[in-house]
């Protein structure tokens, strides 16, 4: 039998490839007290008499093997070091994470920027979620409530699905039933790809990006970008099936805007309820052609799987970032007009954050998110600042300065007249005020709807003209008779102390 010489020809290049993509793949490794470069060598690597292979990487002191570095910090080719050395790194860590070392039985809390090595277990509990690096780059995502252990190959990652789900580029995954292998070209398009294993060990595959393909049962089917296979405990992966399309941006339902720069200001709300608008999934896009089995393609057995019906689902997420790490809320929902999201229950305060979105179908196949919102709750009052005049000042001007700050973006008013406040949130006005007492009333609105109220009050002194007698005259009145019959007194009562002296001597 000969092989086609175009596969052959492909087969080779994919080699090369791979060898390409892995061969220059660093780890670093820390030197311990009293270890050698030989000492490195002899535990590290595969063949302790290539130690001289880690000069090539490092600058050393020397090139004697037998001089001892201490804290030294060396890369080395991660095809030299043995695979039960080969460290993977913990580079994040929400809620829950535990690991388990391979020749331990217990579950300990997982740290950020911790090893991991061959064999070693990682789970997410409820509402957790991790990220692993490996030294080639590569990032796996878990979801919650997922445990893997890794397992990586002589060139590339490896892990195996015991339950959650994982999302990943280049990193082979196994669950129960099935192998799951990206394709990684030179120069092709980066696989993106979701794999998640069911309660029932159903596997589901989800392929956004690249290509995959997924073996089970001595079958294998190549899944494209926009289609996802299911694989049955014990069964072959089926036919692939178009995926839930991508869901478009949300409203809020009844955002308030700012009015003035409402075409880049974010959708404000004054609650702990995140209404939004879902619209129904458009059936344009499910009826593009499913990839068949090759046995199958003759008997045009390529029908697309997905409908408009099946989509009853959505899937939202909340951060405080618009990377989405990490994730507050998450959330699978019935789709319906008016969607409620309590954030109250999350902990979500005053603050800016952003939300996105997918379908969901009734297998469980999702969609790509949708491009990030961006959102504010507010529900505090906007705070008033008077600089001047302060409360119970006294002025004999025609006009009240007045100055002072509040939340940026706000409505205000001055003696029930519109104040205008700057992008800093400051504002200036002036009043006329009347003689004698004067209250000043200041009311204030944010973008949210908040609301809040101050007032002041100034006196006016007397006014010439109408001969008018303000709080401040009569005041300066009161003074000057308390000061005369003081200095009255004084008078008298010394008056009285000299004539008594006078009857003394005579």
């Amino acid at each position: 039998m000969k092989c086609p010489v175009r596969a052959i020809i492909i087969c080779v290049a994919s080699l090369l490839a791979a060898h390409i993509v892995f061969a220059e793949v660093l780890q670093e490794i820390t030197v311990k007290e009293g270890q050698t470069l030989w000492s490195v060598a002899n535990y590290y690597l595969k063949d302790p008499q290539r130690w001289p292979e880690i000069l090539k990487y490092n600058k050393m002191p020397s090139s004697d093997p037998n001089v001892i570095l201490p804290g030294v910090k060396l890369v080395v080719p991660i095809l030299l070091i043995k695979e039960t050395l080969r460290a993977a790194h913990l580079v994040y860590v929400l809620n829950d994470v535990r690991y388990r070392r391979k020749s331990e039985a217990e579950w300990k809390s997982a740290a950020p920027n911790m090893d991991l090595f061959n064999e070693d277990g990682l789970r997410t509990l409820q509402e957790s979620r991790a990220k692993v690096k490996f030294p080639s780059g590569e990032v796996l995502q878990l979801d919650e409530n997922s445990l893997i252990i890794l397992r990586p190959e002589k060139t590339r990652e490896e892990i195996d699905l015991l339950s959650g789900g994982v999302r990943a580029s280049q990193t082979k995954v196994l669950t129960s039933d099935a192998v799951v292998d990206p394709k990684i070209v030179a120069h092709g398009e980066k696989p993106d790809f979701r794999t998640k294993l069911k309660e029932d060990k159903t596997t589901l595959v989800e392929v956004y990006e690249g290509i995959v393909d997924v073996t089970a049962q001595g079958r294998t089917v190549t899944i494209n970008k926009g289609f996802g296979t299911e694989i049955k405990f014990r069964q072959p992966p089926s036919i692939a099936r178009t995926l839930p399309p991508d869901l478009e941006m949300a409203e809020l339902s009844a955002p308030v805007r700012d009015e003035i720069h409402s075409t880049v200001a974010p959708a404000t709300i004054k609650s702990h309820y995140l209404e939004l608008n879902i619209k129904e999934p458009p059936s344009a896009n499910l009826n593009q052609p499913a990839i068949p089995y090759p046995d199958q393609a003759a008997k045009g057995k390529s029908k697309a799987l997905a409908s408009a019906k099946n989509i009853t689902r959505y899937h939202i997420q909340i951060s405080s970032n618009s990377s989405f790490g990490p994730v507050i809320v998450d959330e699978i929902n019935p789709i319906a007009d008016k969607a409620k999201i309590d954030v109250q229950k999350y902990g979500l305060g005053d603050g800016t954050y952003f939300y996105h979105l997918s379908y969901v179908d009734n297998m469980g196949f999702e969609g790509r998110f949708s491009v990030p919102v961006q959102f504010v709750i507010d529900t505090a009052p906007p705070a008033i600042t008077i600089e001047t005049p302060k409360d119970k000042d006294e002025v004999d001007t025609e006009f009240v300065h007045i100055e002072g700050a509040t939340k940026t973006g706000s409505t205000l008013t001055i003696n029930n007249r519109q104040v205008i406040v700057d992008e800093t949130g400051h504002f200036v006005s002036a009043v006329i005020p009347e003689n004698g007492e004067n209250e000043i009333v200041f009311s204030v609105r944010d973008r949210a709807g908040n609301t809040a109220k101050a007032s002041i009050t100034v006196y006016k002194t007397k006014d010439a003209k109408t001969g008018k007698q303000t709080k401040t005259n009569a005041k300066s009145f009161k003074e000057k008779s308390e000061s005369f019959a003081t200095t009255s007194l004084g008078i008298l009562t010394i008056t009285v102390i000299i004539g008594v002296i006078i009857l003394i001597l005579a």
